[in-house]
């Protein structure tokens, strides 16, 4: 059964680097913590347990910024972005959908003011039957 709520206590930056795996994502997080001055210790245990999950559809908005001919910003428009998760048949870590994420949105987010992860949540299913979550982010 699908979580409503996954990772909602972590705190990550999709600003910082893509570290190079998982495990050296847990670490980065734990550096993070130390760095921001979090009074909640960082867990690493839930990072490191499996979910429920061997695939998930993760949805977010991106506002890309609509320009006119001057080069002058008009107005930000607001794309849904869809960042497919896979597990090749295994089932996630939690750590494993963090970094597959932060891959998958660096481009988009180092730059943008919604670069703070705040968690996600399940929305329901795809027509193929993989669960579909929404993307909270912070700034």
């Amino acid at each position: 059964m699908e979580p409503d709520l996954m990772l909602e206590s972590v705190a990550w930056s999709f600003k910082e680097p893509i570290p190079d795996s998982p495990s050296a994502l847990t670490n980065a997080i734990s550096v993070y913590y130390d760095e921001i001055n979090i009074p909640k210790p960082f867990d690493k245990n839930l990072l490191t347990s499996t979910s429920p999950l061997e695939r998930l559809d993760v949805t977010y908005i991106y506002a890309l910024p609509k320009i006119n001919k001057k080069n002058n910003l008009i107005e930000w428009e607001k794309v849904p972005m869809i960042v497919k998760i896979d597990g090749g048949g295994k089932f996630l870590t939690y750590a494993d959908i963090l970094w597959q994420l932060h891959k998958a949105v660096y481009t988009y987010l180092k730059n943008d003011d919604h670069h703070f992860f705040e968690g996600l949540e399940f929305s329901g299913k795809n027509e193929e039957g993989v669960a579909e979550y929404e993307m909270w982010l912070g700034n």
